[in-house]
């Protein structure tokens, strides 16, 4: 004999996966309202420009008298700080420091800022400096030049 169709059967197949995707758009909502979860989100659905200092030569390095004049250019991309200290040297081709120096700069996000930094040799260290080193201090950035 037949059962009788009272739709039970089907409702249940119907209610238990609409209970299951209930329960875990309710768990998502929750999820979401954790700050940290929500960064981690956007982060690898979103791109996001990474912030950096942009330093290069500006022109190659140059002598004007005993003093090696290092100019340099900087551009901010994002929001660094605004102040970065530059340091600069120059040494031998044994390695051997013949002279560096420290400038503070202070840049703005998108500005192009052009900077001189000026190392004093002493007599005659003029013609055995062989390069000139370029840091920020604290970040990755390092330029090398090698003088003629």
């Amino acid at each position: 004999m037949a059962r009788p169709a009272d739709g039970s059967g089907s409702l249940r197949r119907v209610l238990g996966p609409m209970v299951g995707v209930l329960v875990v758009l309710g768990l998502c909502g929750a999820v979401w309202t954790v700050p940290e979860v929500r960064s981690v989100l956007r982060d690898s659905f979103t791109e996001r420009q990474q912030v950096y200092i942009e330093l290069y030569f500006g022109k190659e390095p140059f002598f004007d008298g005993d003093e090696l004049v290092v100019p340099l250019e900087l551009v901010e991309h994002g929001d660094t700080g605004g102040q970065h200290s530059v340091r600069t040297w120059a040494q031998d081709a044994n390695g051997r420091r013949l002279a560096a120096g420290t400038k503070t700069v202070t840049t703005k996000p998108g500005a192009l800022i052009g900077i001189d930094i000026r190392l004093r040799l002493k007599d005659g260290e003029k013609r055995h400096a062989d390069l000139v080193e370029v840091t920020l201090p604290g970040l990755p950035q390092r330029l090398r030049m090698h003088l003629h």
